[in-house]
């Protein structure tokens, strides 16, 4: 059998043949998606959603061989759409994850093709970024990720950093995409709609008052109630704020090494797929000073704080 799998390597202390076994377990797992447990609470997939998964490959394969990586196809047998009904309570605020563990990704069922898209599109995105894998108890054989993207987690597994940067720059990448979505048949019914709503309600607010419609908005239907209007907006706003301002004070105190802002999204980008950091790290801390990169990670779970820090640099 190939062993293939999302997972470069794995870090701990074992033998180099045990960390081979351990990457042929995991080939295991990418190829046998048979969970008993969640079999009653998958949909069939539509001929269309076959479709969208085939079109997210080949697209998340192009951001692949940008950086000089191989193609990496996500079989449909690995992405669970769950029904809405039996969609985890736990889980209530997502729409869709990737577990590295087991090699899948759990999608909450959708009501139009181009939201479905860009749902598979990021999470794809997490799977074929680098990733690697640590043993964090020999006795145990407790297994748990070391890198997903940008993302470290700590050698005992308890902590992890730079989620926010990893979840912004992949929502960024998304974004890109799916603006070369404009024509395609899967989704044209689903852009026409959402342009002539906007059209329509230029003025639509929140419930709190503010603007219902934003250049994050790529979805919009008519609700059931008398000029109620569901929008979808492309997610992590907060945290892909904080990344332009990172990269905006990067780009300021760097003004003779780089031609633009994305020349320094780029270094973000190859670093997340290929898990090559080193130059994204220096790029940071050589602007800012030793341990900047480690702060703005260890700030992950207040945004605020987060914010505020970057501001400050």
């Amino acid at each position: 059998m190939e062993n293939f799998s999302s997972f470069s390597r794995v870090v701990g202390k074992i033998s180099e043949k045990e960390k081979r076994d351990i990457l042929k377990e995991k080939s295991k797992q990418f190829n046998n998606q048979y969970f008993e447990e969640s079999v009653s609470k998958e949909k069939e997939k539509t001929n269309e959603e076959l479709q969208i998964i085939g079109l997210a490959n080949r697209l998340t394969n192009d951001v692949r061989k940008k950086y000089g990586l191989d193609d990496f196809d996500i079989p449909p047998e690995n992405i669970h759409i769950i029904k809405e009904s039996e969609w985890p309570t736990e889980k209530e605020e997502q729409s869709a994850f990737y577990s590295p563990i087991y090699q899948a990704v759990a999608i909450r069922e959708q009501y139009a093709n181009v939201v479905f898209m860009e749902k598979i599109v990021h999470e794809m995105l997490h799977f074929k970024s680098y990733n690697s894998l640590q043993l964090t108890n020999v006795e145990d054989a407790d297994f748990h990720s070391f890198r997903v993207g940008l993302v470290i987690t700590t050698r005992d597994g308890e902590n992890m950093y730079l989620g926010n940067l990893n979840e912004a720059v992949t929502e960024e990448i998304v974004k890109n995409i799916l603006k070369g979505l404009i024509g395609n048949p899967l989704f044209i019914e689903d852009i026409l709609q959402t342009n002539e709503i906007i059209d329509k309600y230029p003025d639509a607010k929140t419930n709190k008052g503010a603007d219902l419609f934003s250049e994050d908005t790529f979805y919009a239907k008519m609700g059931k109630e008398p000029n109620e209007i569901i929008v979808e907006n492309f997610t992590f706003k907060r945290e892909r704020e904080i990344l332009e301002i990172l990269i905006n004070k990067l780009f300021e105190r760097n003004k003779g090494k780089f031609k633009s802002r994305e020349d320094i999204f780029e270094i973000f980008s190859r670093a997340m797929m290929t898990g090559k950091i080193i130059f994204f790290a220096k790029l940071i801390d050589g602007t800012f000073g030793k341990g900047t990169l480690r702060k703005i990670g260890e700030l992950d779970g207040d945004l605020a704080r987060q914010e505020k820090f970057v501001l400050s640099l």
